[in-house]
């Protein structure tokens, strides 16, 4: 190229620049240049994508009513227009696929939903969480299940021994009682045992409350004996906790015997 060439060519390129320059500067002086900080700033903004989700769902048995108390959290739930939280249950069905459920309303205690579930022990009880938000929108959990299970043994209140030395009976009355139900209590009981390490015991059961039984026994008898209360779930208490008392029935008179 010769050098008049060459000095046209560099002529052109700084024309090309200062127009490019000039675009650039009354661009930002109300000229039709584009702002990248605005695009930039926009894209940092962008809205997140929250999702709504049923978390740290749980049963427990209430052991004084038998009642199911379902807990659980929301997260995210401020983001959502949220309209009615519920627990829905189906109690001993064979097919909680198909089962029809009934509903219970959850309330909010600080960040965790509870609700209670009408049943008892024994029971089966099948559960689910749903939410309605944003309208007619629902989320639902899976169908989770528990078994209602009495875990809360019996209380032997006391052990009342009488000894009527008129018609020689000792009559022993038993206090005891449950949360849901007893099903037995038995007295086991030996007279004048002759190795007290090792009694070879009497029992006689009782179904019916209020647990009495009487015994006829001699004047100056000695009686070692302890009780065993029993549940309808098969939990057991006995008084006292281990060995035995002891009563000698030389005399009318009344002890009450209970643990301390």
């Amino acid at each position: 190229m010769r050098k008049k060439e060459r000095l046209y060519v560099t002529f052109g390129l700084v024309l090309i620049f200062a127009a490019i320059a000039w675009y650039a500067y009354n661009g930002f002086h109300g000229g039709g240049f584009v702002d990248l900080s605005n695009i930039l700033k926009n894209s940092t903004n962008e809205t997140e994508s929250y999702k709504l989700a049923i978390s740290d769902l749980s049963a427990s048995v209430d052991q004084e009513t038998g009642h199911v108390i379902v807990s659980f959290k929301l997260a995210n739930e401020e983001h959502f227009n949220i309209s009615s939280v519920q627990v829905l249950y189906a109690l001993n069905v064979a097919d909680p696929k198909n089962a029809t459920y009934q509903e219970v309303e959850a309330t909010k205690d600080n960040e965790t939903y509870k609700a209670e579930i009408p049943s008892a022990f024994g029971y089966l009880v099948y559960y689910k969480v749903k939410v309605t938000y944003d309208g007619n929108k629902t989320l639902e959990s899976d169908v989770k299940s528990i078994t209602v299970k009495d875990t809360t043994a019996p209380t032997i209140q006391n052990i009342t021994v009488s000894y009527n030395a008129t018609d020689g009976n000792v009559t022993f009355t038993i206090a005891a009682l449950d949360n849901d139900g007893l099903d037995k209590v038995i007295l086991y009981y030996a007279i004048n045992p002759a190795n007290l390490s090792n009694i070879t015991y009497q029992n006689i059961t009782l179904t019916v409350s209020p647990y009495e039984v009487r015994i006829p026994v001699s004047q100056n008898d000695t009686i070692v004996f302890y009780v065993e209360a029993i549940d309808l779930s098969g939990n057991k208490a006995r008084l006292p906790g281990e060995g035995y008392y002891e009563f000698l029935a030389n005399e009318t008179k009344e002890l009450v015997f209970q643990e301390g």
